[in-house]
């Protein structure tokens, strides 16, 4: 009977920084699935709070076209906001944006109803309300480098 002699571990600056920088992007991971679900569970609180409150047929489009709007708005904001560093883009902007919006809600009124305007519109007025946020945030931005300059 041989006694097995134990792995050898690589404790090497090169290696650390490998494991560091891993961790590092597995964290970045975390925040976009903690803001995916945050996103997710408040658009379905907010149509549900809408159909209960304001009962119609159109109702649910209404809420959805809201709801994409503000979730574009604030995918602009994130990505050039000073305040919005790495962590709080995944979380908020790829994340919470990105779980708050759906795509899907907007194809499945496109299968059942013959309100084909109204979905162009919602997204004519997502990539305006998109421009909108990214330009806040490009000012805000610029704002902060003529502070600091």
């Amino acid at each position: 009977m041989s006694i097995q002699q134990p792995p050898v571990v690589d404790n090497s600056d090169e290696t650390v920084g490998k494991i560091k920088a891993r961790l590092r992007e597995m964290g970045n991971y975390g925040y976009i699935f903690l803001g995916g679900a945050l996103g997710a569970m408040a658009r379905y609180m907010l149509n549900e709070l809408a159909i209960i409150n304001f009962p119609g047929e159109t109702t649910q489009l209404i809420s959805l076209f809201v709801i994409n709007l503000f979730g574009a708005y604030l995918l602009g904001l994130t990505m050039r906001h000073p305040y919005f560093t790495s962590g709080c883009k995944n979380l908020w902007g790829t994340g919470f944006a990105g779980g708050f919006t759906t795509m899907s809600g907007v194809t499945v009124f496109m299968a059942i109803t013959d309100l084909d305007q109204w979905i162009w519109g919602m997204l004519i007025a997502g990539f305006i309300t998109f421009s909108i946020g990214f330009r806040q945030g490009r000012l805000a931005e610029r704002k902060q480098e003529n502070q600091l300059a």
